[in-house]
């Protein structure tokens, strides 16, 4: 381990200036950082040359949870896609609920105690992976996860998902296995969820480092995978147990051509988990065309192997191609592992040991994956990476989602044991940015600390799991902290509220007063509207009107021939105002495109109540997209929020618009002309924040009600 940083950091030398930037720390609820509990964050840049400098963050982190003894890998939940089996099962599907296990935006953390379930098999290490939620308690403080868990719940905010427990144990629903005694997580280490198409794979080294370690497929239950493709593994592959033993002569098509296809065989690339596994990542459908999952896993002596959940283990590359640590029977915790699917599949797997990442580049040979080439990234900044993270993780795609894969393009997070350090880099190992972290009660986070981190699928949020005590919670070992992601220009300091959000109230009055401010050319008005303010529309405020003069014309061109309707060409389309300025100042009536032989007049509904559409979870929504038997089936409309996440949309006249807060901003561009509200006008200079107006009107629809004796 290093004796100091590499990036010693104290003033800025050149042409840029010291900042500081303020992100507030806490959650105001369980969904989003608020507007006071946005994390701190101020530059520490490091001395050298302006234009060659990395920049180096300091970030205060927020405190979760507290109790986790022998904590390691964390992961959120995601949301799982329609066509898995878990949104497939209606009794999997229940799980995924708010404040479920399997709550999307839960998050779940391996830590090294049964929480007091008998163990299954005392032999064996004991180990939990807990479900967690991130807003902590209703007062704000920090979870303190109670020694006997598992006999109490704890109002829900954490839940034992799985443990090394009887009722746990693979023998549940795959007597026959081989692995039948074995339990979803003794020892757990690492966390994948396959939220493509199936369920969470844990890591674990039941008999330490040096024993046989298991890839485990867990059931929303928290027992290993019922009915399961394999009979000799069920749902955990474990040391050389599990090993393939057939393979395809062919590519199968259908049950009986599986069948026929299927022969006895050794395995196609040597390789077994003999020793502890302590990272996992999913690499997606088997290359054999038969549809199945297949998980990449590191062993604790530096191997990696492959598991296909229904033909078993083989070896991707062999021991020694990462080392657990600088010395003799090191134990790094974890090996944080990514897959990059796109345009090329690659793993970043991290290599504690000789302070690097180590890169397998992949092919396959149509029945499993091989490795084509492996490459190596060394920076000075390393100080014994153990684990990596997507900076933007994969949640869009129905074939590759994951949270340990990276969406196209993505940055990657690495986390240094050596000195608590977080990196991000680019693909090909150019250092972006550095950040070390502040925990309250304990100062900056210093070595051996850090654990293992995960990014949240909005990519706003960095989990983070450490060992060791807080200094306001003795004898309260391991924790769960958050911190905002960070890259060259900052911090992700625009936190999105979602489902549950309670409005701040000066921030509801806020609102108010922006909802019925009357705007001119000064204040931001134009160039193209339809009115002055939001209230001039939305009596009340926040009525509708059946005023024509207020309704929203939206336009198109037909062709007469072929009937088809598209779009025109021309400022003032789809949406064409009423309203335009001239010279920049005067009001005049705006001009209809000439091309516009379509106008379909859209009524300014009542907004009271329309906030509650952001709550409905999208797997309710998704549940709804199925025939009734009446010969009509809907479609939910998935689409991508102003901060990159995939959402199913709600409002809008096509249900293209994600949020409560996408929904305001678009009002603000099409109805006030407010254009940079949305984000797209990088060249105008708002007499007022956008984002901050945006938020306020966001905060008051939450908290508007219907006036007194109106009738909804």
């Amino acid at each position: 381990m290093r004796t100091g940083s590499a990036v010693a950091a104290t003033g800025f030398v050149g042409t840029h200036q010291t900042r500081r930037w303020s992100v507030p720390s806490g959650f105001s609820s369980r969904r989003t950082l608020s507007t006071a509990a946005v994390i701190i964050l101020s530059l520490l840049p490091a001395s050298g040359i302006a234009g060659d400098q990395t920049p180096d963050w300091r970030l205060n982190a927020r405190i979760v949870a507290v109790g986790l003894p022998n904590v390691a890998g964390v992961r959120e939940v995601g949301r799982f896609h329609v066509g898995g089996p878990i949104p497939g099962n209606p009794e999997f599907l229940m799980a995924t609920r708010e404040g479920r296990v399997l709550d999307p935006l839960r998050v779940l953390v391996a830590v090294g105690s049964n929480f007091g379930a008998p163990p299954g098999d005392p032999a064996l290490e004991a180990g939990a992976i807990l479900s967690i939620d991130p807003q902590g308690t209703e007062s704000g403080d920090p979870i303190v996860v109670p020694e006997d868990l598992a006999s109490d719940n704890w109002e829900n905010r954490v839940q034992l998902y799985t443990a090394q427990s009887e009722r746990f144990l693979n023998r549940r629903y795959n007597a026959g296995a081989r692995t039948a005694r074995l339990a979803a997580a003794s020892g757990p280490r690492y966390i994948s969820i396959n939220n493509a198409f199936g369920r969470p794979w844990i890591a674990n080294a039941p008999s330490g480092i040096n024993g046989e370690g298991s890839v485990t497929v867990v059931d929303p239950n928290g027992a290993p995978l019922a009915n399961a493709p394999s009979r000799v593994a069920g749902g955990v592959f474990a040391g050389r147990h599990t090993d393939r033993e057939q393979t395809p002569k062919a590519q199968p098509s259908g049950w009986l051509g599986k069948l026929l296809n299927y022969q006895a065989s050794g395995q196609l690339t040597a390789g077994g988990m003999q020793t502890g596994a302590l990272g996992t990542a999913f690499l997606g459908p088997s290359p054999d065309g038969s549809g199945f999952a297949v998980f990449a896993a590191v062993t604790a002596d530096g191997g990696v192997v492959q598991i296909h959940v229904q033909d078993g283990v083989d070896g991707l590359a062999g021991p020694g191609t990462v080392s657990t640590g600088h010395g003799i029977g090191d134990d790094p915790g974890v090996i944080g592992i990514a897959f990059k699917w796109n345009p090329d599949r690659a793993l970043y797997i991290a290599d504690p040991g000789r302070d690097r990442l180590v890169l397998l580049e992949l092919e396959d040979d149509r029945r499993h994956f091989t490795v084509a080439r492996t490459r190596t990234i060394s920076l000075p900044e390393f100080d014994r990476p153990v684990d990596v993270a997507a900076a933007i993780p994969e949640i869009a795609n129905p074939q590759f989602s994951s949270h340990t894969t990276l969406a196209g393009g993505s940055d990657l997070f690495v986390a240094n044991r050596g000195d608590g350090s977080l990196l991000r880099l680019s693909q090909n190992g150019r250092l972006l940015a550095r950040a070390t972290i502040d925990v309250p009660g304990l100062g900056p986070l210093g070595p051996d600390r850090l654990r293992a981190i995960a990014t949240s699928a909005d990519a706003q949020r960095i989990w983070i799991t450490i060992g060791g005590d807080i200094p306001e919670f003795p004898g309260r070992e391991g924790a769960l902290i958050e911190i905002p992601t960070f890259g060259e220009h900052g911090a992700s300091t625009t936190i999105r509220k979602t489902q549950g959000t309670q409005a701040d109230t000066n921030l509801v009055a806020r609102g108010k007063q922006v909802f019925q401010t009357d705007y001119t050319p000064q204040t931001g008005l134009g160039p193209l509207f339809n009115a002055a303010s939001c209230v001039a529309c939305h009596p009340g405020p926040g009525g509708a009107s059946i005023d024509e003069s207020h309704f929203a014309r939206r336009i198109a061109h037909m062709d007469p021939v072929s009937g088809r309707a598209g779009p025109i060409d021309h400022p003032n389309s789809p949406v064409a105002r009423r309203h335009a300025l001239r010279d920049g100042m005067g009001i005049v009536p705006a001009a209809t495109p000439s091309q516009a032989n379509v106008i379909s007049l859209r009524m300014p509904l009542a907004l009271y109540g329309i906030a509650g559409i952001d709550e409905i979870p999208d797997s309710v929504i998704e549940a709804q997209a199925v025939s009734k038997g009446d010969g009509i089936k809907g479609r939910a409309h998935h689409v991508v929020d102003a901060h990159g996440a995939s959402r199913v949309g709600r409002y809008g006249w096509k249900a293209d618009i994600a949020t409560l807060e996408d929904m305001v901003a678009n009002a603000f561009a099409n109805e006030l002309g407010v254009t940079s509200a949305t984000g797209h006008e990088t060249g105008m200079q708002p007499i007022e924040d956008d984002s901050a107006q945006v938020d306020a009107v966001a905060s008051y629809l939450r908290a508007l009600r219907l006036p007194d004796g109106a009738k909804p």
